[in-house]
């Protein structure tokens, strides 16, 4: 081979190896690549599995917060109507000390202390927790006492008004229990819901948080995952670049093969013509395919020699031309024998797999 040949099969091994060396680092980039990319869908599956349980506790929470709010509006309503209650309560034992304030009676002892007994009765009966039964001798014996003080003050009217006041208080009194047990009942209910709300909110932060630490890994991995892919497919475009430089230098042998083989068929040819023509001339003995090569030859050649004699311009057509487009065609459909990539590291660095960076 000449030199310039020489300096190109160096060029030539120094591409392949240079192209074996760019495909291993790309194998291991890839490898590496596949790892990131694990990673950040790890991350991304914690971040996005937190973020359903940060939103599911805190619909518990307004859940939890709105019964509590509700139960609240109850036993603000309870509250008022218990006080509303006592309101009333206390402007008719106003009444009641008016009118019993007005009662006539003998001077005697016995009607200021018949009084203030029943003074120390209505003020139990306002200031104690009696019994339904303590309360019935009560009102009786303030009926009794009273009645007696009508009679020796003549004032049966006005006892009957503080009769009717007294039953009127009872009543009352007993709705303000009612009240007053619904506003307990409901405190203990709201108490549970706040409870809960209290109970929840640990667990919310514990999973924002962890979602939050999550999702700032997965933007780092992220990025990690996205360099890679940039630096796989700069690896790629060099190995493209390697493998058509040895494309091309493969053809070009090829073509160079070729026409070598070519040139020396038709040596071959051209030697077996002259010899042929050679014994012809001498009277030597010819093989029978010698002897029609040999007729051919010299009648092609007595007609080109009338063709010049008319001082014909036109030119015959080169016979190697067919055979030259034969073998071009067949250069063109031959497979050239280049190095491929693996198809995997073919398929991966064409379309590399993306992340939505929406989750950014």
């Amino acid at each position: 081979m000449t030199e310039v040949a020489d300096a190109k099969l160096e060029d030539v091994e120094f591409l392949k190896a240079k192209f074996r060396e760019l495909k291993i680092q790309a194998r291991e980039e890839l490898e590496s690549l596949r790892r990131d990319r694990d990673q950040m869908r790890e991350y991304k599956k914690i971040r996005d599995d937190h973020n359903k349980e940060v939103k599911a506790l805190i619909e518990s929470v307004r859940a939890e917060r709105e019964e509590r709010d509700r139960i609240n509006q109850e036993i603000n309503e309870a509250k008022e109507r218990r006080m509303a209650i006592h309101a009333q309560l206390k402007s008719l034992y106003d009444e009641i000390r008016e009118l019993r304030s007005n009662l006539v009676g003998s001077p005697s002892n016995d009607q200021r202390k018949m009084m203030r007994r029943v003074e120390e009765l209505e003020w139990r009966q306002q200031t104690e927790l009696l019994t339904r039964d303590e309360e019935v001798g009560i009102v009786e014996e303030i009926a009794r006492i009273e009645a007696q003080l009508v009679k020796i003050g003549q004032e049966k009217e006005k006892q009957d008004r503080i009769s009717e006041l007294r039953r009127l208080a009872r009543k009352l009194k007993d709705e303000a229990s009612e009240a007053h047990e619904k506003v307990l009942t409901l405190s203990e209910q709201s108490q549970i819901h706040h409870q809960e709300v209290v109970r929840i909110r640990p667990q919310l932060e514990e999973y924002k948080k962890s979602a939050d630490t999550a999702h700032k890994n997965f933007v780092e991995w992220l990025k990690k995952v996205k360099d890679g892919e940039t630096k796989l497919k700069e690896r790629r475009t060099m190995i493209d670049e390697i493998q058509g430089k040895l494309r091309k230098h493969t053809v070009e042998k090829r073509d160079v093969e070729r026409e070598e083989h070519f040139q020396q068929q038709k040596a071959q040819e051209r030697e077996r013509v002259e010899s042929a023509v050679e014994k012809l001339q001498s009277g030597k003995r010819l093989t029978f395919d010698e002897f029609i090569l040999a007729q051919r030859t010299v009648s092609d050649d007595k007609k080109k020699s009338k063709r010049r004699d008319r001082g014909s311009s036109e030119e015959t057509r080169n016979e190697s031309e067919p055979a030259k487009s034969t073998e071009a065609e067949e250069l063109i459909k031959e497979p050239l024998d280049t190095v491929e990539i693996d198809q995997e590291l073919e398929d991966i660095t064409s379309n590399p797999p993306h992340e939505s960076t929406d989750d950014e």
